[in-house]
């Protein structure tokens, strides 16, 4: 029901995109607060709590950091926070427009990979301390949020730099992401059932 939702979002956003479905910019997936955005980030609430209760249910670390991990998503994504704090950060590090990429969109990428490393820092103190299965369940979440990242730092990377296809590329971050989430979301629902 979640990828079929977000299917339905894709097709949409391209009838927008190419005048099918006239003057609601909200069917666009790159609409901040746009349908398919609020979608998103109630994926994202809902996995944060999912994991929440995981962690009070099992007291173990490593969801409480997942459960985290999910909040900050659900508040960048709502917030702008890696936009805001990036633009900051390029202007305070002086950082200079190369490769079709503008001051900011390092700043953003910079942003982005200090709260990766960040957490990446936690993931790994907790699973060092907890057992196998909290081991194999990090992994499992890793590769995805792996997968989340690409589309959403490395294909919007590439969505700015290149001056063609920025329809398609948008298709392609925005509704990767959106795909991804899901299966995320899929994937924290059947671990808090299966644990509880």
């Amino acid at each position: 029901m979640l990828i079929s939702s977000d299917l339905i979002f894709i097709a949409l956003h391209t009838f927008y995109v190419y005048g099918i479905i006239d003057g609601n910019s909200n069917f666009s997936l790159e609409k901040d607060f746009g349908y398919s955005e609020i979608f998103q980030y109630l994926k994202e609430y809902w996995s944060f709590l999912l994991l929440f209760f995981v962690f009070v249910g099992k007291r173990k670390l490593t969801y409480l950091i997942w459960s985290v991990f999910f909040l900050y998503l659900l508040l960048d994504d709502s917030l702008s926070i890696h936009e805001n704090v990036g633009e900051y950060l390029a202007n305070y590090l002086n950082i200079q427009p190369k490769f079709n990429l503008r001051s900011v969109d390092f700043g953003e990428v910079l942003i982005s990979f200090l709260v990766g490393l960040t957490f990446l820092v936690l993931f790994i103190f907790t699973y060092i301390k907890e057992g196998i299965e909290e081991k194999l369940i990090t992994r499992c979440l890793a590769i995805l949020v792996f997968a989340l990242a690409f589309f959403g730092i490395f294909i919007d990377v590439l969505h700015i730099a290149l001056p063609f296809g920025e329809n398609k590329l948008a298709v392609i971050e925005d509704g990767g992401e959106m795909i991804v989430m899901s299966i995320l979301l899929w994937y924290n629902f059947n671990l808090k059932y299966k644990l509880s």
